[in-house]
């Protein structure tokens, strides 16, 4: 283990930490802003000295299976290549320009706690709060240079599997939080990257979109999150299996769980789209009805 990454391991953040106010942001020293939107809308503004990371690059599609991380040490070298530097306060933002977009910033939150960095934040209303608020923004490509990422130790904990999926139905042995929007949960709807329509067995519905406010895209009270939380069947003291389709709204619970404390969350980044690759049995509501 490198002294840099005990250093790292030393500095990890919980809860009100994992989410960093415009104001805060103004004001912090030794941080690094990752902008995680695609290449093109970071060149044409972005906030000043971010790097850039398309989150999209980081996955890809394997057999029949849609938008699975990419193998680790391509995502290490993509990270480094783009300057993401694990010694540093990484503060992650996306548009957030409607609450969908929150998930381009939760799926790189996610990704980066999976690889082994410790301090990683999510900036509270993305780049158009930033922008709304008239501070200053950047043209042009990343001027962060690249870096030499030490050996960090993967958290094998923040990523299940099928099988672990499977196991926690059978035995009850963690909640499974189902993210995307009712129609899908429900079986009205069928993503095209699904081969059949319904949820998996035991799951709760949590639309990711209601955990950010209408009004500014920022995350939602604590109040307001747990109670979504409880509607929706789903505890923050036990272990929960975050899914949706492909691994992207997934993510908006699984940081949202961590931000409430739960360190016991997992993100199953196959979702659904794997899930019914395999044939695995899938459940269906009636209209109306959860």
């Amino acid at each position: 283990m490198t002294a840099l990454f005990v250093l790292v391991s030393l500095a990890a953040l919980q809860g009100d930490e994992l989410l960093i106010s415009t104001n805060e942001l103004a004001s912090m020293q030794d941080v690094l802003v990752v902008d995680a939107r695609p290449r093109d809308l970071y060149t044409a503004a972005h906030i000043p000295g971010a790097a850039s990371m398309d989150v999209d690059s980081l996955s890809e599609n394997r057999g029949s299976v849609s938008g699975l991380l990419r193998p680790l040490p391509e995502v290490r070298r993509s990270l480094s290549q783009a300057g993401i530097d694990p010694s540093k306060h990484i503060v992650v933002y996306s548009e957030l320009d409607s609450a969908a977009d929150f998930k381009t910033a939760t799926r790189l939150f996610w990704i980066l706690e999976y690889v082994g960095y410790e301090r990683v934040s999510i900036l509270d209303g993305g780049f158009a709060k930033w922008k709304a608020e008239g501070r200053d923004t950047a043209q042009g490509p990343s001027t962060v240079e690249p870096v030499k990422i030490p050996k960090l130790s993967v958290r094998e904990d923040r990523l299940a599997t099928i099988k672990e999926v499977q196991a926690a139905i059978e035995s009850e042995s963690a909640a499974l939080a189902d993210l995307r929007s009712p129609e899908y949960y429900s079986g009205e709807k069928k993503a095209e990257v699904t081969k059949e329509a319904g949820r998996i067995p035991s799951a709760s519905n949590i639309p990711a979109d209601d955990f950010v406010s209408e009004s500014d895209r920022t995350v939602k009270s604590w109040e307001e999150l747990q109670g979504l939380m409880q509607q929706g069947g789903v505890s923050e003291n036990e272990p929960v299996i975050t899914y949706c389709n492909t691994g992207r709204s997934a993510s908006v619970g699984y940081f949202v769980l961590r931000r409430m404390g739960n360190e016991n969350v997992s993100l199953y980044d196959g979702s659904m789209s794997e899930w019914t690759a395999k044939r695995k049995d899938v459940e269906t509501s009636p209209a109306g009805a959860k």
